[in-house]
């Protein structure tokens, strides 16, 4: 046992030296590596008191960082990061350049993306107009040849995926469209509107507030709406008895509720027990039409514009026939920040203890409107960080694209679940906020 123990010193010991090496000649330099570490041989005893020396296991081969790409070198990924000039509107977000450094300053902090730290470059440009978008997309493409940019952008986002094959995470969200058009990866932090719809109609169906015969109507702009909800309603199996959409719109008071009217007696002649209300003012139109009348279905509204009761009543309708209904809603970033959420209230503490600025969840007066700016900031680098690191060390538009293919789950600042795969890049699939009108309280409220 002694001689054992002797013989494991020695090999302890040769072996530091030879890590140690020659430190009295010049070292060559090398690229950046990462390199796991080996796991310590192990003796223990054996049953019949003799030792075993267990094998180490192997170490793993080192990861060579290089300049495997545009904007990418062995040390660094260079960023973009658009920002919306508001002053431009009489408005401010704050210092929006800071609240996306504390994002990034949290990655590199923590080790970077494989070793590699983020640099950020960023790009003002006006929401007045698509002009200075799309210079802000060539100053960051082609001037400073950034490897992915975020941020929230208005217009022009396909001068980034399409033209200059630059991947763009887009925390305004991202449309059919622009998905179909871009050549590199581009991601959006929400739902898609079809997919949202499906999402929405599963809800509504786990809670039985489709059960039974659901006549759908849609506002009169939202025929792309009507579309997609009732795609959803098919696949679903829900028994719609009945679609109406409206062909005027609010100016004209008299003659869509004379519309509403009839398409009253339309739901009611096909025994509709729900309503299902689709886009912008459909609520005003369903409760116009069955106000004065008999017919009380179940109303389902679909969008947060009509979930004020003080609407209704300052049209001159009552809020009866919104006993009982059932509404589609989210929660906002400030509804997670009121409540306590953790991810909110982490990226909003670490951005104002590193620079000294409130983030308002309730603004007034000339507060900065801040909350969002620093939630999208840290979502956008949050996914970044995540399917940059899974694209491993070759990181290139293609590792990229693989890893945005095969991540699955992610985790993302007020956006749970979420996650990311071969041909769904909008990342959110998070439920609906279900709720329903209180007469006590004349308020929506969560449901059950």
């Amino acid at each position: 046992m002694g001689q054992l123990r002797v013989l494991a010193l020695l090999l302890a010991i040769a072996g530091f030296a030879a890590a140690c090496g020659d430190d009295g000649g010049e070292q060559e330099s090398s690229p950046t590596t990462t390199e796991a570490q080996a796991t310590e041989t192990t003796v223990a005893p054996d049953p019949d008191g003799t030792t075993t020396t267990a094998a180490p296991e192997p170490t793993a081969a080192p990861v060579e960082l290089t300049d495997s790409f545009r904007g990418v070198t062995a040390e660094s990924i260079k960023i973009g990061v658009v920002v919306i000039d508001v002053e431009v509107i009489g408005r401010s977000n704050g210092d929006v350049e800071a609240q996306w450094q504390a994002a990034i300053d949290a990655v590199n902090d923590d080790g970077g993306v494989l070793g590699r730290s983020l640099e950020p470059v960023f790009a003002k440009y006006s929401p007045l107009g698509d002009v200075e978008s799309e210079a802000a997309c060539v100053k960051l493409t082609q001037d400073e040849q950034v490897f992915a940019a975020m941020g929230p952008l208005r217009s022009n986002l396909t001068c980034f995926t399409d033209v200059n094959e630059t991947i763009f995470i887009n925390t305004f969200g991202v449309s059919q469209e622009e998905f179909d058009r871009s050549q590199a990866v581009v991601i959006g932090p929400g739902a898609l509107p079809a997919r949202s719809a499906g999402i929405n109609v599963a809800s509504l169906v786990d809670v039985g507030a489709l059960d039974g015969a659901v006549a759908v109507h849609a506002a009169v702009d939202a025929t792309d709406e009507l579309g997609q909800w009732s795609s959803a309603l098919a696949d679903a199996g829900v028994n719609v008895v009945s679609t109406t959409q409206s062909t005027t719109g609010s100016a004209d008071v008299a003659a869509r509720e004379a519309e509403m009217a009839a398409f009253s007696q339309v739901w009611q002649s096909d025994g509709a027990d729900t309503v299902l209300a689709i886009g912008v003012g459909s609520g005003v139109d369903v409760v116009s039409g069955v106000d004065r009348g008999a017919f009380r279905p179940q109303v389902v509204l679909t969008n947060p514009s009509d979930f004020d009761p003080n609407l209704y009543r300052d049209l001159g309708y009552s809020t009866d026939a919104l006993e009982g209904s059932v509404a589609v809603g989210f929660r906002d970033f400030q509804d997670l920040a009121r409540t306590g959420d953790d991810g909110v209230g982490e990226c909003v503490s670490r951005y104002e203890a590193a620079s000294g600025e409130t983030v308002n969840i309730d603004p007034t007066g000339d507060d900065a409107v801040n909350l969002n700016t620093t939630i999208w900031a840290c979502q956008a680098i949050e996914i970044f960080a995540q399917i940059a690191t899974t694209a491993g060390a070759d990181l290139s538009n293609d590792s990229f694209r693989t890893a945005a293919d095969t991540h699955g789950a992610l985790t993302v600042t007020a956006a749970v679940p979420a996650s990311i795969g071969a041909g769904k890049y909008d990342i959110g699939d998070s439920e609906p906020l279900l709720l329903t009108y209180d007469a006590t309280a004349d308020d929506f409220v969560a449901l059950g």
